[in-house]
């Protein structure tokens, strides 16, 4: 049946995995307009030197009451993610016709330029909520840069730093002239002062929740089918 799917929820990841090629970046619920089922879609990006060509997860996903909707795994193929790429939005790895709160992801294995790479033992560690910018800020830096999305103090951690746009880009990934030059920029507009941070390691099996809703036009979303559990 074919379908349109709308944003109906999103949450960024509270947390980044030390040492790994890939990084979850957020979780995003979307509503089909024909069946009103919800599909959970998983954004991901590769933050290593090589094209990134397979990757494993493991998920759990959860009502309000803490029940256990969907526990799998899910495997993408046939990729050909570059270095700072993003991947993952359009597939859905589980569609629900109950409402779902949280999910819990697991790395399991990224296939570099094809060689296998065992991310299980990769630990996290738990990011602090971006300092949001005062509004006058906000807006004198979204119209000096027209980027709307630029609402929060860039921040520099012991870990990486922490964007305009309240992304976290950790030290591991590659960063371009361009992007370092903008972040120089961006700290200088919003007058922004580092603060200060500790990382916190957090369980393999923290949850990323949904808090943040919102609305959006309307996409396309592959849907899961057996095949996309399939062993390599």
């Amino acid at each position: 049946m074919d379908q349109n799917f709308s944003l109906m929820a999103q949450s960024r990841a509270n947390y980044y995995t030390a040492g790994s090629p890939v990084q979850f970046v957020r979780v995003e619920l979307l509503k089909g307009d024909v069946t009103g089922e919800v599909a959970v879609c998983l954004t991901f990006k590769n933050v290593g030197t090589e094209p990134l060509t397979g990757f494993i997860i493991h998920f759990k996903c959860k009502d309000a009451s803490g029940q256990i909707l969907c526990e799998d795994d899910f495997y993408y193929e046939q990729l050909n993610v570059q270095p700072g790429e993003l991947f993952g939005a359009d597939d859905a790895v589980f569609v629900s016709d109950t409402p779902v709160s949280s999910v819990e992801i697991e790395q399991d294995r990224a296939f570099l330029n094809g060689r296998g790479v065992d991310l299980r033992n990769y630990k996290r560690v738990r990011l602090q909520a971006p300092r949001v910018l005062p509004g006058s800020i906000a807006r004198t830096l979204q119209t000096r840069t027209n980027n709307k999305m630029l609402t929060c103090v860039p921040q520099d951690t012991e870990n990486g730093w922490f964007c305009a746009c309240g992304a976290f880009h950790p030290n591991e990934e590659a960063v371009s002239v361009w992007r370092s030059a903008t972040k120089s920029s961006w700290a200088a507009e919003a007058q922004a002062v580092p603060l200060p941070w500790t990382a916190t390691p957090i369980p393999s099996t923290a949850a990323a929740m949904y808090s943040l809703a919102a609305t959006g036009t309307a996409r396309q979303v592959l849907l899961p089918s057996a095949g996309s559990r399939r062993p390599w």
